[in-house]
């Protein structure tokens, strides 16, 4: 079985891809399960976020009714930054019935995304410490937000080592990664394998030392999630994420409906 949970569709500020595009391509791969999981960003809004995640969730509603007999299409949001606006974040909880709600650190604060920054005009100190503001967000987030799934905890490796060529030893921030991994399996949060940087760093997100980290820890919550804004990156490189878990023990992983976690065997 395979279960993709984390997916965007045209209705998330920076893709375009029809949600029944993604569907289809889904579908094509022999997926079982997916969610649609378009973002509402809390800052910086480049749309009535509000509109569009109610017109994402009736989209994939429909895509169930139109697919559901090939693949489930399961109901979600992407909740950026949720603590920088915590009424805005409960209200957008609050409109729909969810079967997932994936949290998420996109940017620093104070700062815009990360994904434009230039990271080879930083010094060391100044990207070290840009790292550090970004995993005290994330413990932020873990504080204060209601979410089903924590999302790419690494992922501006994705752009500082992926695009930037810039090399960075997360054992800098040993100490805040473990207590972000501790506070995951205290407040039974799923932990993310998300696969779309694997084609610019040959890992996942978080890497595979964190994975194995997670499970020495107990954490055996987890979610596969391709992060896919493009169809053709739908559940990719499934194949070498499970493979790595089933290697260091796991032998579950999750979807989530109902925003109640459900296993499914790797």
């Amino acid at each position: 079985m395979t279960a993709d949970m984390h997916t965007h569709s045209s209705h998330s500020q920076d893709s375009t891809c029809p949600m029944e595009e993604m569907c289809l391509a889904q579908i094509k791969k022999g997926t079982n399960v997916m969610a649609v999981t378009d973002h509402f960003n809390t800052r910086f809004p480049t749309t009535d976020d509000f509109l569009t995640i109610r017109q994402s969730f009736e989209e994939a509603e429909n895509m169930q009714k139109k697919f559901g007999n090939q693949i489930t299409v399961l109901k979600g949001i992407e909740i950026g930054e949720a603590f920088w606006d915590e009424e805005k974040a409960k209200k957008a909880l609050s409109m729909l019935p969810y079967d997932v709600v994936i949290g998420s650190v996109h940017m620093i604060r104070g700062e815009g995304a990360y994904s434009p920054k230039d990271f080879g005009k930083l010094s060391d100190k100044e990207l070290q410490d840009w790292l550090k503001v970004y995993f005290s967000d994330m413990l932020v987030m873990l504080e204060k937000t209601d979410f089903d799934i924590l999302a790419h905890l690494t992922c501006p490796i994705r752009y500082i080592t992926g695009k930037f060529g810039r090399q960075m030893d997360l054992k800098l921030y040993q100490e805040a990664i473990t207590e972000i991994l501790k506070q995951t399996i205290k407040k039974e949060k799923a932990l993310e394998i998300n696969t779309s940087a694997f084609f610019m760093i040959h890992d996942f997100m978080p890497d595979k030392e964190i994975i194995k980290q997670y499970y020495d820890m107990g954490g055996r919550l987890i979610t596969l999630g391709s992060d896919a804004h493009v169809s053709e990156n739908a559940s990719t490189h499934f194949d070498e994420a499970k493979a790595f878990l089933k290697k260091i023990g796991f032998t579950q992983a999750y979807y989530y409906q109902n925003r109640t976690p459900i296993g499914y065997a790797l």
